[in-house]
């Protein structure tokens, strides 16, 4: 009797063990399709829900990842465009409004305006800064948000896209074709690197900086020791956003699909059809999401 315990035992954790591995081995794909309407671009997760900026429909969004399904709606007005969570808020900028809004995720409310100036892009929040990049002004502005006040307006050039906090420097990819480092304890430019037309987004990832671009075909590596382009990886053009979780994950514009990247071998090893437009990548619940500007909807990606 034990003999055989032990043999069905042994049996059972073999079936669990192959079922796992089919499960892991399964190629990714879209698992669930929230509906948003109102071109949502900026993603951001936080307070266990993922937050959707809608640019046309001038409201932030909150799903629900466990239930894929919008359980909130704040309106802002004025073009939301990207989002970020910190300081225990929504952060969200505005490309027709001079202010970033502060939303609190325990009340769904707005909690400030901060006057930054017209046109922002993306941006980037932490404990204690939020970064807004300001495409109409060639600005990075600093935020405290222990105040909700400017700290630091530092010139970039170039109208810049996004921001984004990694290797103990603020990086910023602008439309003029560069991306501008800061020093964020003197607020200072310290290096300008040339990539290729229209950098978008960037993602740290694997020791690299890596930054799309929307009208060049290729994505760029910088490596942060040198301040200087480590590696080109030809993908097409049209690419936007950026997520990294183990490969890189290339949202393209042009195409509709979220591209996967192998870092070590630098080639394109997966392709997923999301929705219309494709713009932005965020990780959350064990999943990708993606925004759909286009479509109206944010998919879920099983990876």
């Amino acid at each position: 009797m034990r003999a055989r315990s032990l043999a069905t035992l042994a049996l059972a954790a073999a079936l669990l063990a192959s079922t796992a591995a089919a499960a892991s081995s399964r190629p990714p794909g879209v698992v669930a399709t929230v509906r948003t309407g109102g071109g949502p671009i900026g993603l951001a997760v936080g307070a266990g829900s993922l937050w959707v900026a809608n640019y046309t429909g001038e409201s932030l969004q909150r799903i629900a990842m466990t239930r894929n399904r919008v359980a909130a709606r704040i309106q802002l007005g004025n073009s939301p465009y990207g989002s970020a969570f910190g300081a225990g808020s929504v952060w969200v900028s505005s490309f027709d409004s001079a202010n970033v809004t502060r939303v609190d995720p325990a009340t769904n409310r707005i909690v400030a305006r901060i006057d930054v100036g017209l046109e922002q892009a993306g941006l980037a929040a932490t404990a204690t800064d939020v970064w807004v990049a300001v495409y109409g002004r060639g600005q990075v502005v600093r935020i405290d948000p222990g105040t909700n006040s400017v700290e630091a307006r530092i010139a970039v050039g170039g109208n810049p896209e996004d921001v984004v906090l990694a290797a103990g420097a603020a990086w910023v990819p602008n439309e003029n074709g560069t991306v501008s480092r800061i020093d964020p304890a003197t607020n200072a430019v310290t290096a300008t690197i040339r990539v290729g037309a229209d950098p978008d987004n960037a993602v740290f990832c694997r020791g690299r900086l890596w930054v799309s671009s929307l009208l060049g075909p290729r994505l760029y590596a910088i490596d942060p020791a040198r301040n200087a382009v480590a590696a080109r990886v030809r993908v097409g053009t049209g690419t936007v956003g950026l997520a990294c979780a183990r490969v890189l994950w290339v949202a393209n514009y042009n195409t509709g699909r979220v591209l996967k990247l192998d870092l070590s071998r630098r080639r394109v090893v997966g392709r997923v059809r999301v929705g219309v437009q494709p713009r932005e990548i965020e990780l959350g619940a064990g999943a990708l999401w993606v925004s759909n500007q286009g479509s109206g909807t944010v998919s879920r990606i099983r990876r």
